[in-house]
């Protein structure tokens, strides 16, 4: 416990630390936080991960690394509540950032988190490699851990797609700077579609956690569309970071 609470005094000084520590380790209900540097208020769950991605990215510094260049456009894929579009907007402020999220509990909370970044366009639909309607298929499942699944018959309640190109071509991007995915899965599907080419030779840069627990061959899938396209490959923690050599500084 010490250990974790320091890191929260390292990330943000004493009293704001000890004070973000105990809210987010106590909290039993929905409460706000300030966080110093950053705009208006967030929003957390008590009692769901919310916590803990709220620790990776703003205290242990998930998503801090050296892409060699400032991105312009950012496509945040599985932005969660908006915490990692919160931190792409305050690290590169001059960046569009398109935050495409899902799940309607998870949604709402990001649109709060982020009203206070006009460089930050969310949109409540689910990444894929075709214009279809999705279902979440575990419902109970903690916030950062949605999965979604195709279903044939439109129902109440499902959730509409759209594909990587379909969202630079309306956001009038020739390129992605930075594509972040932690889609729980869905990573499988957008890699073994053979339209990922077209959004690949595009990309700069890209960051990602496979789900391979949920759904046995996403790091094959993502490791074979990656291979000889000159990308440099490290890990960070439980992510892949793919970084195209020409862009290294």
């Amino acid at each position: 416990m010490a250990s974790r609470l320091q890191r929260y005094v390292c990330a943000f000084g004493l009293f704001k630390g000890a004070e973000i520590y105990g809210k987010s380790k106590y909290g039993r209900q929905e409460y706000c936080l300030t966080i110093p540097g950053f705009h208006g208020t967030l929003l957390l769950r008590g009692r769901t991960s919310d916590r803990l991605t709220f620790q990776k990215i703003f205290v242990d510094g998930e998503y801090r690394f050296d892409l060699g260049f400032t991105p312009r456009v950012i496509l945040d894929g599985g932005a969660n509540v908006g915490y990692s579009s919160i931190f792409f907007a305050q690290r590169f402020p001059q960046a569009l950032i398109i935050a495409v999220e899902p799940e309607a509990s998870n949604f709402r909370l990001l649109r709060h988190n982020t009203a206070g970044y006009p460089n930050i366009r969310p949109i409540q639909k689910a990444l894929w490699p075709r214009t279809t309607r999705l279902v979440i298929e575990n419902t109970a499942g903690q916030p950062d851990a949605f999965r979604v699944k195709e279903i044939t018959l439109a129902e109440p309640g499902t959730i509409p797609t759209c594909t990587i190109a379909d969202l630079m071509r309306e956001s009038g991007a020739d390129q992605l700077d930075l594509l972040k995915l932690d889609v729980e899965g869905a990573e499988k599907e957008l890699f073994e579609d053979p339209e990922s080419a077209f959004w690949l030779e595009k990309t700069r840069a890209l960051i990602m956690e496979p789900h391979d627990w949920f759904k046995p061959g996403c790091t094959e899938a993502v490791e074979r569309a990656m291979t000889g396209r000159n990308f440099r490959r490290s890990r960070i923690g439980e992510n892949l970071l793919f970084v195209r050599e020409s862009n290294a500084a």
